[in-house]
């Protein structure tokens, strides 16, 4: 991806986007479908995964990704301000059911996947419990991340007890979709949810090199997660990542680029 520096896309107009760089974030990767599906562009800012990115800070006032910046608008940083940012500038498919019932679920699906204590947040918290166990939790007390996602012992304890609860729940939306013969989470359209839960997929499985070409530490850190739960006796439901194989080539950048 080719990115803007921060002092031209802060001069510039429209929909500025900070992103990870270098690596499929979930976050950035998510909000990069939502706006790619309601067909608005955009102009890429880089973000430092873990980094202090003070340029950042000094613009948007966050430090992590994506951060949307549009002409004098306040920041927008949650996956809740990306899709309605989305689907007010956009006019490709709705990433929103009209029906309230669907709305609710996947609002309501899309904050345990994405949102604080979700599916991703327990699987980042793993993360750091290696990175404690590897390097000491002296050489890690001063880490922003770990702050951020308030790291502690009993967090580590129960984050794959919560994901596997998520998992489960995706799983039965699956089943009960098909059934229906949908072959999306919520409704007989791609919404907001597909998208996301295909990028925070890569979490429990990532895709393959050849369209996934991310740094190879990513595969050990992210393998985390999976371990984690097989270890508590859950195995990956295959439906799961069948979804994010049909969503990822139908309906999103492919192959990624990041």
């Amino acid at each position: 991806m080719d990115y803007t520096a921060i002092e031209q896309a802060r001069a510039a107009d429209g929909l500025r986007l900070a992103l990870t760089g270098g690596v499929p974030g979930p976050w950035s990767e998510a909000a990069k479908g939502c706006f790619r599906v309601r067909q608005v562009n955009y102009i890429p800012v880089w973000q430092e995964g873990g980094g202090a990115n003070e340029e950042l800070v000094a613009w948007t006032g966050h430090r992590n990704a994506p951060t949307a910046m549009y002409n004098a608008e306040p920041a927008r940083v949650t996956p809740v301000d990306m899709i309605n940012l989305a689907q007010r500038l956009g006019s490709g498919p709705s990433l929103v059911p009209e029906d309230i019932d669907a709305r609710i679920v996947m609002f309501g699906l899309l904050n345990e996947v994405a949102g604080e204590n979700g599916f991703a947040w327990s699987a980042r918290i793993l993360m750091f419990k290696s990175m404690v166990d590897n390097m000491g939790e002296a050489a890690m007390a001063d880490s922003p991340m770990l702050r951020d996602y308030h790291y502690g012992v009993a967090e580590a304890a129960s984050a794959p007890a919560k994901i596997i609860s998520i998992l489960r729940r995706l799983s039965r939306q699956l089943r009960s979709q098909k059934e229906a013969g949908s072959r999306y989470l919520v409704g007989d359209h791609l919404s907001a949810l597909d998208i996301y839960w295909a990028c925070f997929s890569q979490m429990l499985d990532p895709l393959p090199p050849e369209v996934n070409p991310m740094p190879e530490y990513l595969y050990k850190v992210w393998g985390l997660t999976a371990t984690a739960i097989q270890a508590a006796g859950y195995e990956i439901d295959p439906a799961l990542l069948e979804h994010r194989d049909y969503i990822f080539p139908n309906y999103l950048q492919w192959p990624l680029d990041f």
